[in-house]
């Protein structure tokens, strides 16, 4: 029993480490992503970071891996549901901008040229995730266009990744400060207008 409580409070602190280390993402950018920097965000000493990770390069991985389980995942979970294709789509639409809004990093992590280019690994693994990503909502809109729900002449792919596309400028605009109305209220009005030209 003890072993077990000792395994979730490891899984805990890691857990708290990658969301600090996200944290600092989004407010300062992957340059200003240190140990010192994570330590002061998550409220432990540097000390404690080493305990759970090897250095920077492991928390950049593992923050790879949260984004990939909280998108893509997440987007996987939502297909294999039992609801009609449009409000799948329409979920993972919102959950992916809700996931941004909670973590301003995730779309400065993704697109930050130091992971590109110091993190090949990283960026592979990123790469993947993302391309299924584009297969799971590509799944999504094909069913919808044989259920009857989604117009003909679509094609699911290049829809899909419209879809994307909108997240990604919304996360964009959000980050350099662009969203007055904040990133749920210009959801809103963008799936509103999406919604229309697939039916």
């Amino acid at each position: 029993m003890a072993a077990m409580l000792e395994k979730k409070s490891t899984r805990i602190r890691k857990e708290e480490i990658i969301q600090a280390a996200l944290d600092v993402v989004g407010r300062k950018g992957l340059r200003s992503l240190t140990i010192s920097a994570i330590a002061a965000t998550a409220g432990m000493s540097e000390a404690n970071i080493y305990r759970h990770f090897k250095g920077k390069d492991e928390i950049i991985s593992a923050i790879a891996d949260f984004i990939g389980s909280s998108v893509m995942g997440k987007a996987a979970t939502i297909a294999a549901g039992s609801r009609r294709p449009l409000e799948k789509l329409e979920t993972v639409f919102f959950s992916h901008l809700a996931l941004i809004a909670e973590h301003p990093g995730i779309p400065r992590f993704v697109f930050s040229e130091d992971v590109l280019l110091a993190h090949p690994d990283v960026a592979q693994t990123l790469a993947a995730r993302i391309n299924s990503y584009v297969e799971t909502i590509s799944g999504i809109i094909a069913a919808g266009i044989q259920e009857g729900e989604m117009r003909q002449g679509i094609s699911p792919r290049e829809t899909a990744l419209t879809l994307l596309g909108m997240i990604q400028f919304t996360a964009l605009r959000s980050t350099v400060g662009g969203l007055p109305g904040g990133i749920a209220d210009e959801g809103k009005s963008l799936w509103q207008n999406f919604a229309l030209l697939l039916r």
